[in-house]
């Protein structure tokens, strides 16, 4: 007996991913410098303001090379309403200024809302939302700045990545108003323009990438609290690898302790690991860990993979790696460095790598383009939601919590085909349908009933022929049936019709090799007629009409395979399809989405791109 899942609907809309509410479109006068010409427009990024209470309604920044605009979305009813307010527009009226990244931070004294922005031309501007006024500037960067990013824990501890190579962190406390850069990570870690930067939640790590294809992971000493006169400088990441991509990297963001990168010319998002990382790790790593030349990674089953746990309270605060730690050696044969990795006393031959790929995310139509970057929603008490936009008005998203719990439900199904205990399919799954039934599968159908009752005429019997019946359970019992009878040789003669579950008439379903000796010929050219047309109708129906291959639980085998295209990760090869892909009107051209964000709560998505066009997602819509 084969388990069967549960038909019990899911009991809540958790697994929901996002459907299209709005587009929203902006004009923008902005003309080259240079030229003063107009050009295309475009918007580069978009943030949602983090410190709202909960059940607030989200406002996010766009921004745009010459204006950011700060926008409030507000639930309604109405589906066919713009769901998104307009608050305030910001120029920038500097010359030079091509802004292309933004981040939000606060006042911590009076609790103002502020925005950073930065672009072209390497400055960070800091503006007061509500007043709409400038308050400071932050120089220092030797060249155009790419991102901007918030500490997760330290308002006002910002980050950012240039052109020049470095990253640096600023503070926006008054007392550091005379010097606000605290540290510069530079030194030989990277070699060519940056394009993106990450925090890890707990604040204390960074990850850096850029058009040298390597990415860094950084570990920041706390804030200075009092008055500094210099920036300190880290020279050296604890963690460094060119092996992941082989082209420039233009988006790396954490997800928990493991890493999700891509890179221009690659069509994939890769998940993957560093050996021996745990931010919750007591102890540092010994500098002698970091001596041994990386390891090419050969192929080899990847471990198990384990999704951050939105509900552990129990780790204890992390503790920051001694700087000395990091690995000082530059060698450029080494295309991986570690100080995480802790085997100095194993053979080359058999110490594990420095890193495992553990996943990879297929994203179609995207080579050549760069600057195109993805966000996954990571809250407590949510689904982990990957989101992308592709070079060609393509939206895909994937509920990382889907892979668990199909690998899950596959191994419960087969643990359970003994017993024939009913399991539990995840909230995800639809139901199973019985496949509808078409004229042309009508017509075989009777066709093939035809044959078995002429036949079942010339043997004495009627009635012994497999069932047609398109039910998913039906046919799943009967291959079982036919498979042992199968695999019992001359015995199944004795109670299973040798036509398959799903297959045409051509193999005459019900006819039986011993009782044909008992016909008469008169019977036997009836049959053969009868045989014949039925043969004709089935090949008039087609193949499209049969009913489908049944597979693990009940579910058709294309369906099967569709799910293992989009959750199987016991092969990190394999690239995982999207969970689901929206297609949008281009209005001309194609949309390239160039940044996503998530609103804090996971009930709204923003893709900004080309056209200085916004496409607003919203998940459990009222």
């Amino acid at each position: 007996m084969t388990a069967m899942p549960s038909n019990k609907p899911p009991s809540s809309n958790e697994w929901e991913l996002p459907k299209l509410r709005a587009s929203i479109n902006f004009q923008d006068d902005w003309k080259d410098p240079v030229s003063g010409e107009s050009i295309a427009h475009e918007f580069f990024d978009v943030k949602f303001y983090p410190y709202n209470p909960p059940g607030a309604p989200p406002i996010f920044a766009i921004t745009s090379k010459k204006h950011v605009i700060i926008c409030r979305i507000t639930q309604n009813a109405d589906s066919s309403t713009n769901p998104v307010e307009v608050l305030k527009l910001i120029r920038d009226d500097d010359e030079n200024a091509a802004n292309c990244s933004c981040c939000w931070s606060k006042d911590l004294e009076t609790g103002q809302p502020w925005l950073c922005i930065a672009g072209a031309d390497a400055k960070v501007k800091v503006y007061d939302v509500k007043e709409g006024k400038l308050v400071k500037t932050l120089v220092g960067h030797g060249g155009g700045i790419n991102d901007l990013v918030t500490s997760p824990l330290v308002p006002s501890l910002i980050a950012s990545c240039s052109d020049d190579t470095t990253v640096r962190l600023w503070s926006l406390l008054p007392i550091h108003s005379a010097q606000p850069c605290m540290f510069i990570l530079g030194g030989d870690a990277h070699i060519w323009d940056l394009l993106s930067i990450s925090f890890h939640d707990t604040g204390r790590y960074l990850l850096s990438a850029g058009h040298d294809q390597t990415i860094n992971l950084w570990t920041i000493p706390p804030c200075p609290k009092d008055h500094v006169t210099h920036p300190q400088v880290i020279h050296y990441p604890h963690f460094s690898t060119k092996e992941i991509h082989n082209s420039l990297v233009d988006c790396v963001s954490f997800f928990g302790d493991l890493i999700l990168s891509r890179a221009c010319w690659e069509e994939t998002i890769v998940l993957w690991s560093i050996s021996g990382f745990s931010s919750s790790s007591p102890s540092a790593p010994s500098p002698s860990s970091s001596s041994h030349p990386s390891p090419h990674p050969s192929p080899s089953p990847s471990p198990p993979l384990l999704l951050p746990d939105d509900d552990d309270d129990e780790n204890p605060p992390p503790t920051t790696l001694p700087l000395e730690t990091a690995p000082t050696t530059f060698d450029p044969s080494k295309l991986t460095r570690s100080a995480f990795w802790q085997a100095a006393d194993l053979s080359p031959a058999t110490r594990p790598s420095y890193f495992t790929r553990l996943v990879q995310f297929k994203t179609v139509d995207c080579k050549g383009q760069f600057y195109l970057r993805f966000k996954v929603l990571h809250a407590r008490g949510k689904h982990p939601v990957l989101a992308f936009c592709n070079a060609k008005n393509k939206f895909m998203f994937w509920d990382l919590s889907r892979l668990g719990s199909w690998n899950r439900f596959k191994q419960e199904v087969k643990e359970a085909d003994k017993e024939g205990d009913p399991v539990q399919r995840p909230g995800w799954m639809p139901a199973r349908k019985a496949p509808r039934k078409t004229a042309a599968m009508d017509t075989a159908a009777a066709a093939a009933a035809a044959t078995a009752t002429a036949t079942g005429r010339a043997s004495g019997r009627l009635g012994t022929g497999t069932s047609t019946s398109p039910d998913p359970e039906t046919l799943l019992s009967a291959a079982a049936a036919a498979a042992a009878a199968s695999a019992g040789g001359s015995a199944a003669g004795s109670g299973a019709g040798s036509g398959r579950p799903g297959s045409s008439s051509r193999e005459r379903p019900g006819s039986r090799g011993s009782t044909a000796t008992t016909a008469t010929a008169t019977a036997a050219t009836a049959t053969a007629a009868t045989a014949t047309a039925a043969a004709a109708a089935a090949a008039a129906a087609g193949t499209a009409n049969r009913p489908p291959a049944i597979g693990l639980g009940g579910y058709t085998q294309k369906q099967i395979d569709e799910w293992n295209d989009q959750c199987d990760i016991t092969d990190s090869h394999n690239e995982i399809k999207p969970h689901k892909t929206v297609m949008v009107d281009g209005k001309g051209q194609h949309f390239v989405g160039r940044q996503v964000a998530w609103s804090p709560e996971g009930d709204w998505c923003v893709v900004v791109g080309n056209s200085n066009r916004a496409m607003i997602f919203q998940r459990w819509g009222k």
